[in-house]
């Protein structure tokens, strides 16, 4: 097993980029594209209930929405008309089965079922797979439509019309809903605005960084960790833990950045007092946010974004992958740039050894941090 490798692989995710090929004003990449087709996924999953009741497997809703796009680190990006090309549709279908065949193969054994589901079969016939297949067309409509609006490009806004058209009449409730919402500007319409606008938001600002990163990119791999240690502890250590809510909480513990910026945590725990000011300021902004929300989700997104890291396991668990997810940052700084990183890396991992026991924690410590050092794909 080589699961190093694979959150490796997972990291390079951010290179893989989006509509580069139209040079857009917001650069794009298949991780911030994934954190997105996740988060509105699960959005697009209470929407798709209160209108029928149909049953839903939020974790493996959020797994596909995750990891449908994870083959493109091997296969790099390839245009949805040149997929679609008939005397090419079946061999590129091939290669990128066999591209994430091989991402499975990278992981423990008690993992390569559930990640099989998520990466080979990700759009599939399932509801699951037809959410996620159907929202990964949403975000691509909300990124045109924000291109032509900075741009007037003639080609994202008949890009978006396009798209428009084609969700309004897709048989799934809740895509028609969304769309609707975000073509009439509605309250929920500034909610989705929120979280489209996470790649802005840069992070380890003041910092000279070899690797841009972003709170889309962040969420995207902190929830991908998430998921991936929810089921090491469960799988592989009998731990009871509600992965789909650790997943959720990871996805939209950062959200509130969208309006107060990110903070960089000296500044934000400067003294007790700033620490509270900082926690009550970013608490008021959360619940303004989810009141933007329809009800049939505001109990639980109240759950996900103002008390992602409460006093429940899974709360204990967002802190450890945000503390995890940083290290995995300062890891790949550190090999390029190790006067800025260097003491910051030794600092954290001290951290993480002293504060944590989670069984995920001591795996990751004793096997994923020593395959990101010493194992080569």
């Amino acid at each position: 097993m080589q699961n190093g490798n694979f959150i490796r692989m997972l990291t390079r995710m951010q290179n893989v980029p989006r509509w580069d090929e139209y040079a857009p004003r917001f650069q794009d990449n298949a991780a911030s594209h994934s954190f997105r087709v996740a988060l509105f996924s699960l959005m697009a999953s209470y929407i798709e209930q209160e209108q029928q009741p149909v049953e839903i497997d939020r974790l493996r809703l959020l797994g596909k929405a995750l990891f449908h796009d994870m083959n493109e680190v091997i296969t790099g990006p390839i245009k949805h008309r040149t997929k679609k090309e008939p005397t090419l549709h079946d061999h590129i279908q091939a290669m990128e089965q066999q591209a994430s065949e091989k991402l499975v193969a990278l992981l423990s054994k008690s993992l390569q079922t559930e990640f099989t589901d998520y990466l080979v079969h990700a759009e599939d016939d399932t509801i699951e797979g037809r959410i996620v297949e159907a929202i990964d067309t949403f975000d691509a409509m909300l990124f045109a439509r924000r291109e032509a609006r900075m741009t007037a490009s003639p080609f994202f806004e008949a890009k978006t019309l396009e798209l428009k058209n084609y969700l309004l009449a897709h048989p799934l409730h809740s895509i028609r809903r969304l769309t609707t919402s975000v073509f009439a500007e509605d309250e929920m319409a500034h909610f989705i605005d929120n979280a489209l606008m996470m790649d802005t938001i840069r992070r380890w600002k003041g910092r000279f960084n070899t690797i841009d990163d972003n709170d889309a990119t962040h969420a995207f791999r902190a929830a991908s960790l998430g998921l991936f240690n929810g089921l090491i502890e469960s799988k592989k250590y009998g731990v009871t833990i509600d992965t789909a809510e650790v997943v959720s909480r990871l996805l939209c513990h950062d959200l509130v950045e969208g309006t107060t910026g990110d903070v960089l945590g000296p500044v934000k725990h400067a003294t007790p007092i700033t620490a509270a000011a900082f926690e009550a300021y970013e608490r008021a902004e959360g619940e303004t946010l989810i009141g933007l929300l329809p009800d049939v989700m505001r109990t639980e997104f109240h759950r996900f974004l103002v008390e992602a890291k409460d006093d429940t396991y899974e709360g204990q668990m967002v802190d450890v992958v945000d503390k995890l997810d940083a290290l995995i940052k300062m890891n790949m700084e550190r090999k390029l740039n190790g006067v800025e990183y260097e003491t910051g890396y030794r600092a954290q991992l001290k951290k993480v050894q002293t504060a944590y026991e989670n069984p995920s924690v001591v795996f990751f410590l004793a096997y994923v941090l020593h395959d990101l050092d010493y194992v080569t794909t």
